[in-house]
């Protein structure tokens, strides 16, 4: 066994990999939701693919209820049996995910800043703090206590997200450019603020390190399961990176950024595994009127692959 498929093997979540819950959201995001907004899989075909993770039925049956009951999963009945998918109201905060971990990088800025503001005195602090991750997760970052900010999300962007997670009516959105002087914030203050560029470019460094081991000629050898196994911990690895980084325009970056390269690693090993990994997928996932149909040509648009 060679030393990349020897560490792919071993991963499981009591040595490097994700934890069930992100992998099943990874699972739902990365592989069924493309199929159809209106996809649900058995219980039993989403344990036999976290099987190589060491994630036991038992463990996907108490995630899965856990994500059903945080609003991200629903469930179909079919006779006696159960079968799961993406919550409608849902469905939106996963494409939100897609964007971010798949799209394009970076559109050309026009100096203005998305600044988002709440109400302390607004909803409860747990609401509070769930609106920031939510905006967090849409890209926008920390720079005051409940002041958030971005050169790259749009105001409307931000607005909706306020709206998707409800709840308040005094959250201020707005979008323009800073007034620099003496004793104001200038714009690479403002993003430091916003993006620990620190322990983001770690992060990064640590997904290169780990995946850069990866040859096309091991890709192209996969074994389905395997294909399937390593395009799920790529992307859960990947993902958890992507959504905390506010994406900041590249005058903005330090020079060599690492998440470029980490971005370009991830382009490389999802596209040598695409195609393997969506004929496991097809075979294994049970639906409640039969089984997927592979296709893996929409697979190569993600990263801009192909």
């Amino acid at each position: 066994m060679s030393e990349p498929l020897g560490l792919l093997r071993s991963a499981t979540i009591s040595n490097g990999a994700p934890s069930a819950r992100n992998l099943l959201v990874t699972v739902f995001g990365d592989a069924l939701l493309p199929h159809g907004a209106d996809t649900a899989v058995s219980v039993s075909s989403l344990a036999a693919l976290l099987e190589p993770f060491a994630v036991s039925e038992r463990l996907v049956r108490t995630s899965l209820t856990r994500l059903v009951n945080d609003g991200l999963l629903a469930t179909r009945a079919v006779g006696r049996r159960s079968f799961y998918g993406v919550a409608p109201a849902s469905v939106p905060l996963f494409r939100q995910a897609d964007a971010r971990i798949y799209g394009s990088r970076r559109a050309v800025w026009d100096r203005s800043w998305t600044l988002v503001v709440i109400d302390g005195s607004e909803a409860t602090p747990a609401e509070r703090a769930r609106l920031r991750q939510r905006l967090t997760w849409a890209g926008l970052g920390g720079v005051a206590p409940n002041v958030m900010a971005s050169p790259v999300v749009t105001a409307e962007e931000a607005a909706l997200v306020v709206g998707q997670v409800g709840g308040f009516r005094n959250v201020l959105v707005s979008r323009s450019r800073l007034v620099e002087g003496s004793g104001t914030i200038d714009e690479d203050e403002l993003a430091r603020r916003c993006a620990p560029l620190d322990e983001v470019a770690a992060g990064y460094d640590q997904f290169v390190d780990r995946f850069e081991c990866l040859e096309r000629a091991t890709l192209e050898a996969l074994e389905p399961s395997d294909a399937f196994k390593l395009r799920t911990l790529l992307v859960a690895t990947y993902r958890r990176l992507v959504l905390v980084d506010p994406l900041l325009p590249e005058s903005l970056l330090p020079e060599g950024w690492a998440g470029s390269r980490a971005r370009a690693l991830a382009a490389f090993v999802y596209g040598g595994c695409a195609d393997s990994s969506e004929r496991h997928l097809a075979r294994t996932a049970e639906l409640p009127d039969g089984t997927l149909e592979p296709d893996p040509t929409w697979l190569h648009g993600r990263f801009h692959v192909g």
